[in-house]
């Protein structure tokens, strides 16, 4: 045994599990399949034995039976109850003997059918021929079928003719019976005692197959011990790599992870992945899961796209590399109680092979978010420096009485803008007409502020004129939407007063720098007053101001346009303001739809820089004011073709429209024959913000245009209330 022992012990682990194998069929061969069919025939022996053994009582009953009967009838009684109690028995071991008598039927008697053959064959001919006589004499019985007493006056109840026949039948009967019913008893006892035989045969080789199952059971145990010994000794050379895996894992800063070829992450990764993360059921769990909630769906898909074609063989690893999506990739993790902390990951992705084949994908994550938000800050730094500067440079080259105006201008606009956000509604009519008044009332801003060039204040204003016109595309309207909107207006009011702050703080610069420079008789005034309001004077501040305008958005559109001003010097105080943002965006829309590029005029026969006359006079009892340009005019087909485009017309009201109905679609909120919307132009708010103005002073506003000569869009403003004087009102 003991050299059996170092035999097996000298095998390598492979060949024991094969040992094991071959052991293990060998014990289904040799052991299972006898065992359980050597079983099944002791199980189907006893259940024979239980049948025979009931089968044994009806001989029995049938001689009781007979002899039942010929007695009642000796004794004039009722025999019908053992006439029924014969027939029973008779049919039941006749049944019994049909079973036991027929071929292969009786097999399940005995062990795999052996003794149910011997049955039939040695046995079954005795059975038979003693049931044969026996059912023979008591067939007659079972024949009988009436009444066997007669009633007689002298002798009483006595047997008739049927009762004497029936009488001489259970003679007879009674008489084979005595000899045929013990035969059949003593074959029944033959067939148990068979029976009892097969069983014992089959617990001996039962028995036999058992210790077969033992010995290799012995044998397959001591080789199984030798296997867990040898694993034993794998593992723990597996359990201190593992352990020096984990420690590296738990100890490193960044999140490792392995992707299947279905990306799902593996069971081994980094402790540091939980806290980048933040969750815990990472084993398992699929890539897509991992990123979904806290990357946009654009990244999530295109991340996805990426590190599928990392299992391509012929992608370039390191061509891939270079476009990662993943790269210091902003995420959003959910903290609880609906709060989100932002951070920046840099995910990198490395393919692990085993024997030439792409097994897994490594990916380590790190946080870089304090890298990402310093170099933001710096950036930040860099352009709020620059913005400073640019807005230093350009407070300094504007007017100061126009820089007062446009400040206390934009100052009552950001007030308007406050209320309208504040105002209560319910209806969607009225969320409308909230978002027609933000939007004039951003517009105003952007406008002036363009004109003067102030470009980080125009830049402002236009990204809130974006959000308001995404709520301008919504079908519905709620209170909700224009929450956002408060952000924006913080940051556009926030640069306004620094803006206000730096003019201030120029304002007594320029005032120390004349006081350290005057003479002892020299006397400084400053009349603070004229910063803050101002008269539209004679000279060329509103002038300059609409030429660089006209500037600026020609060269952006690769035109040339010049601006002549007459009568801006009349312009009431009350009209201050009306004139100017009309004459903003007049100018404005001049060079953007009226005047065509230079070699489109030169070949037109005009000179190739255009023109826009502004026109300020008293009239009657009031004032015009007309911004005329000498350009391309208006086409009425297009706008009737835009009008039915954005849902303001249907095809039969287009066709029955004059040219002044048309051009009358021009004030329509939101309307503009633009197709992509600018700073400049598109969103259909200029032209409503002159109409919306006129309709607040009384005053009316009319577009006059011949194609390729020129646009006019001239105001009629009444005369201005005069204002009460409280002194004589006293």
């Amino acid at each position: 045994m003991n050299s059996r022992v170092t035999f097996l012990s000298k095998l390598s682990p492979d060949r024991l599990m094969v040992l094991v194998v071959l052991l293990g069929v060998s014990f289904v061969a040799i052991v299972l399949l006898p065992g359980l069919k050597l079983a099944g025939d002791l199980v189907n022996s006893s259940a024979a034995l239980k049948w025979v053994a009931d089968q044994e009582r009806y001989p029995t009953v049938i001689r009781a039976s007979l002899e039942t009967m010929r007695d009642r009838l000796t004794n004039r009684g009722y025999l019908q109850e053992s006439v029924d109690q014969l027939t029973d028995a008779t049919k039941r071991f006749g049944d019994a003997v049909q079973i036991m008598t027929t071929p292969r039927a009786g097999g399940w008697l005995g062990a795999g059918g052996a003794l149910g053959d011997s049955i039939a064959g040695s046995q079954a001919g005795a059975l038979r021929d003693a049931w044969a006589k026996e059912l023979g004499a008591v067939q007659p019985v079972l024949a009988f079928n009436g009444v066997p007493y007669a009633d007689s006056e002298s002798e009483g109840t006595v047997l008739n003719a049927t009762g004497r026949q029936l009488e001489h039948d259970l003679t007879t009967a009674i008489r084979i019976s005595r000899h045929s019913l013990p035969e059949l008893e003593s074959e029944l006892t033959e067939i148990g005692a068979q029976l009892q035989a097969g069983s014992a045969r089959a617990a001996r080789q039962l028995q036999i197959v058992m210790l077969l199952g033992l010995l290799i059971a012995a044998l397959l145990v001591l080789v199984i011990v030798l296997l867990l010994n040898l694993r034993s000794k794998q593992e723990a050379k597996l359990k201190e790599a593992r352990q020096q895996t984990a420690d590296i894992l738990r100890t490193v800063k960044d999140g490792l992870f392995l992707l299947d070829e279905h990306l799902v992450i593996g069971t081994a990764h980094s402790s540091a992945l939980a806290t980048l993360f933040q969750r815990k059921d990472l084993a398992g769990l699929g890539f897509e899961e991992l990123l979904k909630d806290i990357v946009s769906e654009k990244t999530l898909a295109t991340a996805l796209k990426f590190v599928k074609v990392l299992w391509a063989e012929r992608t370039n690893e390191k061509l891939v590399k270079s476009i990662n999506p993943l790269g210091e990739v902003e995420v959003h993790l959910a903290m609880g109680g609906g709060k989100f902390d932002t951070r920046y990951l840099d995910f990198e992705f490395h393919r692990v092979r085993v024997d030439g084949k792409i097994t897994h994908v490594l990916v380590s994550v790190s946080d870089v978010s304090p890298r990402v938000e310093l170099a933001r800050e710096l950036q930040n730094s860099q352009k709020q420096a620059q913005a400073q500067v640019d807005t230093l440079l350009g407070i300094l080259h504007i007017d100061p009485a126009h820089l007062a105006s446009f400040l206390g201008d934009s100052n009552a606009a950001m007030k308007m803008i406050n209320a309208v956000l504040r105002e209560p509604a319910r209806e969607e009519g009225a969320f409308r007409k909230k978002l027609d008044t933000l939007f004039r009332q951003a517009h105003s801003v952007k406008g002036e502020a363009a004109a003067l060039g102030l470009s980080s204040i125009e830049s402002r204003a236009h990204s809130f004129e974006d959000d308001l016109k995404a709520l301008r595309e919504k079908s519905d309207l709620s209170g909700n939407d224009f929450l956002p909107l408060v952000i924006k207006l913080d940051d556009l009011l926030t640069h306004l007063q620094s803006v206000s702050e730096l003019v201030s703080r120029l304002s007594k610069f320029q005032l120390f720098r004349s006081d350290a420079t005057a003479g002892p008789t020299d006397t400084q005034v400053v009349d603070e007053s004229a910063q803050v309001t101002g008269p539209l004077e004679a000279d060329s501040g509103l002038g300059a101001t609409l030429q660089q305008l006209a500037d600026r958005v020609a060269a952006e559109h690769g035109k040339e346009a010049q601006v002549r001003c007459n009568g801006l010097d009349l312009v009431p105080e009350e009209y201050r303001r009306i004139v100017k943002d009309i004459a903003i965006q007049g100018v404005r829309n001049a060079v953007v739809h009226g005047i065509e590029p230079a070699a489109v005029r030169v070949a037109a026969g005009k000179s190739a820089q255009g023109t826009v006359r502004l026109d300020f006079r008293h009239v009657g009892e009031g004032f015009k004011f007309s911004v005329e340009d000498d350009g391309q005019g208006l086409a009425t087909d297009r706008i009737k073709e835009v009008a039915l485009q954005k849902g303001y017309l249907t095809a039969d009201q287009a066709d029955n429209l004059d040219a002044k109905k048309v051009l009358s679609l021009l004030f329509q909120p939101g309307f503009s024959t633009v197709e992509t919307a600018t700073k400049d132009a598109g969103r259909g708010v200029g032209m409503n913000l002159m109409a919306d103005l006129m309709r607040q002073i009384g005053g009316r506003v009319g577009v006059a245009t011949a194609p390729g000569r020129y646009t006019r869009v001239t105001v009629t403003l009444p005369v201005p209330p005069r204002p009460v004087d409280d002194t004589v009102a006293a």
